[in-house]
């Protein structure tokens, strides 16, 4: 599709809580619209998180868990997800994952709705109970991990937040880190549930080279993002196998000095990453490619 002059509008929505790692993607999909040179409006709408001032990308914070009227399709019109998006009147719709929530929305839309699936149990696509899901409700089913669903009616590499050629030099990431410049570092970088950045920090400390300096980025507590842009110069790189820091390894080369910890999710496989993907490096940034679809180039 090509979206119509002269501002058109694309909201990303997830429902993903946990960690940072729905938002990551959302400003990773407003980066790539950035470097194509989209001249429209891009908007997140999603729950309230811990890590709700990172990134650049405009952000509206709407309740979605606890609010009945979603699952209600006479009054889905007026639940508070629904009353945002339709105020802000989208041109596309990008749905993050979580297709349960605007099930019943997108026809009150009126507007086309691409749904991005990664690794996640096969129930998630089939549904429960009197939730089912509907594939023929969506444009585009976009699988953005090397997975060959069924469901899926187009595919790309994996989302990244950043390119190469964005990425701090070795001078800079040893500043910004505050690491001796020239000193061999191991990096343990965290997104995720508290009380898991402890378990890797046992890892690094177990991993890392004799004599190697111990940094830790927690995106909780500090405001160095996206990290992905100033780890070229660690020698380690310790840290969960959720989707964006383990695709970012593999897209910027850095897997042979990576170490990854999978963590138990609802609603992820980061084992199956570490087991599968690793060591597959993307042909290209997909927040690039899904840039030029939004685009219809």
């Amino acid at each position: 599709m090509t979206l119509a002059p002269p501002r058109p509008k694309v909201a990303y929505f997830t429902a993903g809580t946990v960690g940072a790692g729905h938002m990551v993607r959302g400003e990773a999909i407003y980066r790539g619209l950035q470097r194509a040179g989209f001249a429209g409006e891009y908007r997140v709408f999603a729950p309230p998180t811990d890590f709700d001032g990172i990134g650049r990308a405009p952000r509206t914070s709407v309740a979605v868990k606890a609010d009945p009227l979603l699952a209600d399709p006479s009054r889905v019109r007026d639940s508070a997800l629904g009353r945002a998006l339709r105020t802000w009147a989208p041109d596309l719709l990008i749905v993050d994952m979580f297709w349960a929530p605007v099930r019943h929305l997108l026809a009150a839309l009126g507007c086309p709705a691409w749904l991005l699936v990664r690794a996640c149990p096969p129930i998630w696509l089939q549904g429960r109970g009197d939730v089912r899901f509907d594939p023929g409700a969506w444009e585009r089913i976009i699988e953005i991990e090397p997975l060959q669903l069924p469901e899926a009616t187009h595919r790309i590499d994996p989302i990244v937040i950043v390119d190469p050629d964005e990425c701090a030099s070795a001078e800079d990431s040893f500043a910004a880190l505050g690491v001796e410049p020239g000193r061999d570092f191991t990096v343990v970088c965290h997104a995720g549930k508290p009380g898991e950045l402890e378990v890797l920090r046992q890892t690094a400390e177990r991993v890392r080279s004799p004599g190697s300096t111990l940094v830790s980025l927690d995106l909780r507590r500090q405001g160095l993002f996206p990290a992905a842009a100033w780890l070229g110069a660690a020698s380690g790189i310790v840290m969960g196998a959720g989707y964006n820091g383990f695709w970012e390894t593999q897209w910027l080369g850095r897997d042979a000095r990576a170490h990854f910890v999978p963590f138990e999710r609802s609603l992820d496989r980061q084992s199956l990453r570490v087991d599968v993907f690793r060591g597959r490096r993307p042909a290209e940034n997909g927040a690039n490619a899904l840039a030029r679809a939004i685009l219809g180039r």
